[in-house]
């Protein structure tokens, strides 16, 4: 039997539906536990309660790309999404003599570091990165000479349908025309599509190395290029208002969270991007959210 397919995990996702466009219907085989099938055209099985997909579905792939998961619950929540599936999965793909798998991961792994690379040592500092953490330690646990797989930690996925956090960025530059920015310490942010990461994602599946890998968008994320959009795009200034940096850090112990997404910068180094060096759709997605947003 060929093995030709990629059985996308999670395809009911917005970044699993991205995969299957990416991979296309001759390719993709979307599996979900839902009975329903995420985009039409494709091939859907379904996961057992187990988590495990159809063995005869398995025989015919050549990698298996888990994009399921969830970002936020307790924590028998995510040790159940985010570890107990991926581990039934690559159990499943590894018996079954899928030669691939590719793991989604994230960025939350590494905590607040500012600097990104594949030395960075792993300070996950909430339920979420630490069962992220945990799941890649299961899964390249299970990897040998016949089984690869590669876990690709990604940062914040947005597309102009699911902007995520920037939507309430785009809110706060609204309503107030200004953002805060530490003085002398502008916030630079590594970011990638939701398209941009299949991409990435599928060419892991046919092509990757296997271990750890991180992509990301080289163009980065900082209130300049947002400022410039919404110029160009909305006609709407937008001012930065540098604080001093006791205020800010009065912010950071305060409201962490907010902390982090108004003052912190997260800038995956160039030479650890599997992306590589080009721009990607970052910004022409971000012209796209605020068109959409302000109706231009």
């Amino acid at each position: 039997m060929t093995r030709d397919r990629y059985l996308v995990v999670g395809a009911n996702g917005e970044l699993g539906q991205a995969l299957l466009r990416e991979l296309g219907p001759e390719r993709a085989i979307a599996a979900t536990r839902k009975a329903d099938t995420p985009l039409p055209g494709f091939e859907h099985v379904r996961i057992g309660q187990d988590g495990t997909p159809p063995a005869g579905t398995l025989a015919r792939c050549a990698a298996v790309i888990n994009a399921a998961g969830s970002a936020t619950g307790d924590k028998p929540t995510l040790q159940s999404a985010n570890i107990d599936l991926p581990r039934a999965i690559a159990h499943a793909a590894k018996d079954a003599g899928v030669p691939r798998l590719v793991q989604v991961s994230s960025f939350s792994i590494l905590g607040a570091a500012e600097h990104i690379d594949d030395r960075t040592v792993e300070r996950p500092i909430n339920a979420y990165g630490r069962s992220k953490a945990a799941a890649e330690h299961v899964l390249l646990g299970n990897s040998d000479d016949a089984f690869s797989v590669e876990c690709v930690r990604l940062p914040f996925l947005f597309s102009a349908a699911k902007p995520s956090l920037l939507a309430p960025l785009l809110s706060l530059a609204t309503r107030l025309r200004h953002l805060p920015a530490a003085s002398g310490h502008p916030v630079r942010r590594s970011m990638i599509t939701y398209a941009d990461a299949a991409r990435q994602l599928a060419n892991a599946a046919r092509s990757g190395t296997g271990g750890i890998s991180f992509a990301a968008d080289p163009r980065l994320f900082d209130y300049d290029l947002l400022g410039v959009v919404l110029v160009e795009e909305a006609r709407m200034r937008l001012r930065i208002v540098s604080l001093p940096r006791i205020v800010v850090a009065g912010a950071d112990r305060l409201f962490p969270a907010i902390g982090r997404r108004l003052f912190r910068s997260s800038v995956l180094d160039p030479r650890a991007n599997r992306a590589g060096n080009q721009p990607l759709g970052l910004e022409d997605e971000l012209r796209k959210l605020v068109r959409s947003t302000y109706g231009s």
